[in-house]
């Protein structure tokens, strides 16, 4: 840190060299652990209270790229076309390579009506095609259910956010409430994750 500050050919500020130092150590963990900035800490908190402005689109780090798990049915990003290991090469004409899904996402909200253009590749695709999508509200509804057969329920749990363990409690209470389940399926598929005692709540 020091022989950066005192060598570096432009003035370095400690704080973003100790950021980045901390980033760079969670980056060699796995795709799930992120160095969080008060900033994008603060914009993650949003996207778990289930409202925020943005595209509607769950993303992860696979491969080193930024892939779409899944765009989330009636948003901008689902109208538009998106699909499931889409590959997001750049936001706005900036690359996302070395960006985490934290990062990524702060990029892509933010107020409603405002256009962000992803450049994405799919398999198929002979070039990298550019998508313009406008953000708007986006609404998590967590939790799905439904009788498959009588006494066997299925629930689908969409996203760990803040309302996770009370939604899918009250889920399975309405499923109960015709008569008592002798089974049920309990569906993450697609489920990009959130907060770990909501996890724990769940479980």
């Amino acid at each position: 840190l020091h022989f950066v500050e005192g060598n570096y050919v432009d003035p370095v500020q400690q704080k973003e060299l100790v950021y980045g130092a901390v980033k760079g150590m969670m980056d060699t963990l796995d795709p799930h652990s992120n160095f969080l900035t008060p900033e994008i800490f603060r914009d993650m908190k949003i996207d778990t209270s289930g409202k925020f402005g943005g595209l509607g689109i769950e993303i992860s780090v696979k491969d080193n790229v930024l892939t779409v798990v899944a765009p989330i049915e009636d948003t901008p990003a689902w109208r538009a076309g998106l699909r499931p290991n889409d590959r997001i090469v750049k936001i706005n004409g900036e690359s996302t390579k070395g960006l985490s899904t934290v990062e990524a996402v702060s990029k892509m909200r933010g107020k409603r009506g405002v256009a962000v253009t992803l450049s994405i590749y799919r398999e198929g695709f002979d070039r990298i095609k550019d998508v313009k999508i406008v953000r708007d509200i986006i609404k998590i509804r967590s939790v799905e259910q439904e009788e498959i057969e009588p006494q066997y329920g299925y629930v689908r749990l969409k996203s760990f956010n803040d309302t996770a363990a009370a939604d899918v409690r009250k889920g399975i209470e309405k499923l109960e409430a015709k008569q008592k389940l002798k089974g049920l399926v309990f569906d993450l598929r697609t489920n990009p994750g959130g907060l770990l005692d909501q996890a724990v709540d769940v479980t």
